[in-house]
């Protein structure tokens, strides 16, 4: 071990006159610690909640949707040259489906709510909307009077599943003053904690769809679902450069959910702000520290370059000390930060209100990166904020020091 390693180490560790120095260089570790814990925590559970509500939004909204600007209706024959031509435009495509979407009117007894009804083909439900991550079991539509609706619906018209529904075409209703309705039997029920989702959307087979809204063997347009979602707007202006800005036009899942997307990058930026002012303070605690070590050390520095020990080593010193802090701060705010991501991964003991979150729990999302960069950003700017008092320390004249000794 060097002889400035040797001292630095000696000089930390050392019983200091003011007890104040020992207790004030913990607290910049601890400082530092927490500071650096902090960030590494709400980087992961940024991403963990990014994640989950991006997966959430993409999984059941699809990613891609082709209208039309003239009308809200598509031939099923415009349908399938579209079809067949997207697979071709574009390799990250993975499935496709027609859709149609309307607003409807759904009653049970004396309960009333309006709804978006999805007609899709069964494949859709697992291919393109991923309600099996949403429901028990596969869903799937039993007969052509089948519907799938979300758990808020279901608690607000007090269903369960095999419970009748009545169905009322709105169009109908508004236009034409005619009352069309349908029983509907509710065959499964997904749950996704997106108040909008769970309470608004209901999907029934094509054919039904087709029939009840009268659609005449049209569609509302095609949802297309990617293998690399990362890629979806490269895709999509592929897509849209191919098939042309008119009559269709394309809509990726973050185009329609803007507001909230722009949301998720905001709201993390004053919280990673507070808690980089949480490791400064302890960084300038550091500096602190440092400061009085060398005023209570002025006498043992003068002795030392006394000796014959030059300017630079006594530099070496100090900036060594900063060097062993800031290792020390960093080290426990890995340690720290791994233990309650752990924690929270495993027990996930800390509860979140789904009606506001959209999940019931915190999630987290580690990632190396976050590990190191925090880290070695901290232990770097202690090292640069350790460059000054080191510069005082090799201009301590021996003369001076040893005056009243």
């Amino acid at each position: 071990m060097k002889l400035t390693t040797r001292i630095a180490i000696r000089q930390l560790r050392s019983r200091h006159s003011f007890g104040f120095i020992s207790f004030s260089t913990i607290l910049s570790i601890l400082g530092l610690a927490i500071g650096i814990a902090s960030l590494i925590i709400i980087s992961c559970i940024s991403r963990g909640f990014s994640d989950i509500v991006n997966f959430k939004l993409s999984g059941i909204d699809g990613h891609i949707r082709i209208g039309s600007y003239m009308s809200d209706r598509i031939s099923m024959s415009n349908i399938s040259k579209l079809d067949s031509s997207i697979y071709q435009i574009s390799e990250n495509v993975k499935a496709t489906t027609p859709y149609i979407e309307k607003h409807a009117i759904v009653r049970n007894d004396s309960f009333t709510e309006g709804i978006i009804v999805y007609g899709v083909p069964e494949g859709a439900l697992v291919n393109i909307f991923q309600l099996n991550l949403f429901t028990s079991g596969t869903p799937g539509f039993n007969n052509k009077k089948s519907i799938i609706i979300g758990s808020k619906l279901a608690k607000s018209l007090d269903v369960t599943v095999g419970d009748k529904i009545i169905i009322l075409n709105v169009e109908k209703m508004t236009q034409e003053h005619i009352l069309q309705a349908q029983n509907l039997t509710v065959v499964n029920i997904f749950q996704t904690d997106f108040p909008e989702y769970d309470l608004l959307l209901g999907f029934i087979p094509i054919q039904t769809a087709d029939t009840f809204f009268e659609m005449e063997n049209t569609v509302s347009g095609l949802i297309l679902n990617v293998d690399k979602p990362e890629y979806v707007e490269l895709t999509d202006l592929k897509i849209a450069e191919e098939v042309g800005l008119y009559p269709y036009m394309t809509t990726t899942w973050k185009e329609r959910h803007s507001g909230l997307l722009e949301w998720l990058t905001i709201y993390d930026i004053p919280i990673k702000l507070i808690m980089i002012f949480i490791t400064a303070v302890g960084i300038f605690n550091i500096a602190a520290s440092l400061w009085m070590i060398i005023i209570e050390k002025t006498r043992d520095f003068g002795i030392m370059k006394s000796m014959g020990l030059s300017a630079n080593k006594i530099k070496q010193i100090i900036i060594k000390e900063g060097v062993y802090i800031g290792l020390c701060g960093a080290f426990c705010g890995i340690v720290l930060s791994v233990i309650i991501l752990y924690l929270q991964t495993t027990y996930q003991f800390i509860k979140l209100s789904n009606d506001i979150y959209f999940m019931d729990y915190l999630p987290v999302q580690p990632s190396p990166i976050y590990f190191i960069i925090y880290p070695l950003g901290a232990f770097f700017i202690t090292i640069a904020f350790s460059y000054y008092p080191s510069q005082r320390a090799s201009r301590i004249s021996p003369a001076k020091a040893l005056h009243y000794e």
